[in-house]
């Protein structure tokens, strides 16, 4: 965020810190005189900040830097073990909850199966009792939790704190999950969209550098896209952007759960791929999947289904095969749209599948428009299974590090 040349003495100030913290969080360990340098601000400001981070334990000394000639500068450090986030993923088979400190390395984590619960449950209980567990299995001072990210399917309204009507969560509409759990928990609270906070997650704990623009791909029960750009996410009107999942890639294709046809979601996603292998099934396609399903329906999973494949499985094998090529056509749209540096993916069916990136790398500089497509770097997510939820983590240092009204001071 840019400094504001109308802005008053306390509102300069406060800029003034957050970049301090900022520079330390991202650089540490580091000196005074290093900070000074790069930020352009005097000695004495540094001093003055670096003295009431360390007052709050928000940041620490961490030895000596190399003298030039005179005292070897004292260097800093982020206080990483003083703070923490709730981070909260609510997907389409699964919530989770874990603390993660601002280094993104998770402190303790609960898990709940949607399953386990009576469909009578509505969402929000069920997001408190997982929440509700995890704090009550941890020792650490809940005085050094500073906020709730969640991650959730789209759409949502950002602004608001609302969950909308995702299409793989039945029964879900307009939950006001950020005024219901700063009411119960009393900690601010950040919603924002699955794809978009595992974008966040690459930017602020993996390996992506500031000036990348990324386009990621969450191939998970459904699909959705993040779009960074800047270190910012774009989010469009209504926060509608990067719905790569709904973009229609077949006119005469399957019904989506979004209502409309042909989506890649309903060709390329977790969903989709146990719905085709249930209809093959169905027509008497042979498969090792075949006794399997029949005998016990809900025992065909988007696991199970992966793991038949690997074992030479050939129904399962050029259905995903299939797949793959749509997901890659889909990118190859998106690319040729938003020319991205970087394509990173993450999801579900990544993880079990990660040869799906190559496939998808491989159609996508075959079809790009330009030749720019075969520079663009194609990677999987640092991340795993954890992409949505260190994701929502992200979501909270974000706000802390990026807006200077946020300081934790």
């Amino acid at each position: 965020m840019k400094k504001n040349e109308h802005w008053n003495t306390d509102q300069i100030r406060q800029y003034n810190r957050s970049l301090v913290l900022k520079m330390i969080y991202k650089e540490g360990p580091v000196s005074k005189a290093e900070i000074s340098k790069k930020s352009e601000l005097t000695f004495a400001t540094i001093g003055n900040i670096t003295s009431e981070l360390l007052e709050i334990k928000a940041i620490r000394e961490s030895g000596y830097g190399k003298s030039n000639g005179g005292r070897r500068p004292v260097l800093y450090e982020f206080n990483w073990d003083n703070y923490y986030v709730i981070a909260l993923d609510i997907g389409v088979t699964q919530i989770s909850a874990a603390l993660v400190n601002f280094k993104g390395n998770i402190y303790k984590q609960y898990n709940t199966n949607m399953a386990d619960f009576s469909m009578n449950i509505n969402l929000i209980e069920r997001v408190y009792g997982v929440v509700d567990q995890l704090i009550s299995q941890t020792d650490l001072s809940l005085s050094k939790i500073v906020g709730i990210g969640v991650s959730a399917p789209g759409p949502i309204d950002e602004d608001d704190g609302k969950i909308l009507t995702p299409p793989n969560l039945q029964g879900v509409k307009n939950v006001s999950i950020k005024e219901l759990l700063e009411q119960r928990y009393h900690l601010t609270t950040i919603l924002e969209k699955d794809a978009n906070a595992a974008a966040l997650a690459e930017q602020w704990f993996g390996s992506v550098h500031s000036k990348e623009n990324i386009l990621y791909i969450f191939a998970d029960q459904g699909i959705g896209g993040g779009i960074i750009i800047d270190s910012r996410i774009f989010r469009g009107f209504k926060n509608g952007a990067g719905e790569i999942g709904h973009m229609s890639i077949d006119i005469d294709g399957p019904r989506c759960n979004c209502g409309n046809f042909g989506c890649l979601e309903s060709l390329a996603s977790g969903i989709a791929l146990v719905k085709r292998v249930k209809q093959e099934i169905h027509r008497g396609a042979k498969s090792s999947l075949s006794d399997l399903y029949l005998n016990h329906e809900e025992s065909l999973t988007l696991e199970t289904i992966v793991e038949h494949c690997k074992k030479g499985d050939l129904l399962a094998e050029s259905i995903i095969d299939e797949m793959g090529r749509y997901l890659g056509i889909g990118v190859t749209n998106a690319i040729n749209f938003f020319a991205p540096t970087m394509v990173i993916f993450g999801g579900q069916m990544i993880e079990l599948n990660p040869e799906t990136i190559q496939v998808t790398e491989e159609i996508a500089k075959d079809r790009g428009f330009s030749t720019y497509s075969n520079d663009i770097k194609f990677i999987k997510s640092s991340f795993g299974k954890q992409s949505s939820l260190m994701g929502a983590a992200s979501i909270i240092q974000q706000k802390i590090f990026d807006y200077p009204e946020n300081t934790l001071i």
